[in-house]
């Protein structure tokens, strides 16, 4: 995974650290961070398809610091947490999908998902609108082929 690959542009909660549990994932600055359980006090990396509303834990926002644990010992990551009025930016999977402004204002208000593809956190806005997926598209830049996008209040902790 990549330092950097999702933007927090506007609106977002304090950075609250977590902790993180020894010999998982690493968390780098910039990436996606979700409960690791109901009632857990870890943060753990969202993975590949996250979030589905009602399958998986709630959101927690982007890290805003790396993770500090190791195989052996927990650690913490700060997080920018997010909020109603919280906006994220990241690249669309596919470019292709997002090349015109056309392109992006159809796909505003669809519901969609994380992508994790060659190490890159990405808005998979080519599988189309899903009912339960967690985040709604609100526009983005296609000279840039970048998407923003907010998290459902139902998919995200502050709103729990």
């Amino acid at each position: 995974m990549a330092k950097g690959d999702i933007s927090v542009i506007k609106g977002c909660g304090p950075a609250v650290e977590w902790q993180t549990e020894a010999a998982s994932t690493a968390i780098l600055a910039g990436e996606p961070v979700k409960l690791k359980a109901a009632g857990s006090p870890y943060a753990i990396a969202c993975v590949d398809g996250d979030l589905t509303i009602g399958t998986d834990t709630v959101f927690l926002g982007i890290a805003a610091s790396d993770s500090t644990h190791t195989a052996s010992a927990d650690g913490v990551v700060r997080v920018y947490m997010v909020t109603a009025t919280t906006v994220l930016q990241a690249k669309a999977k596919t470019f292709s999908t997002v090349d015109t402004q056309a392109e992006i204002n159809a796909l505003c208000g669809d519901r969609v998902v994380l992508d994790l593809t060659s190490s890159t956190w990405t808005i998979d806005a080519a599988a189309g609108d899903g009912a339960n997926n967690a985040f709604y598209i609100l526009g983005g830049d296609p000279v840039r082929g970048t998407l923003d996008f907010s998290c459902r209040l139902d998919a995200c902790y502050a709103a729990q």
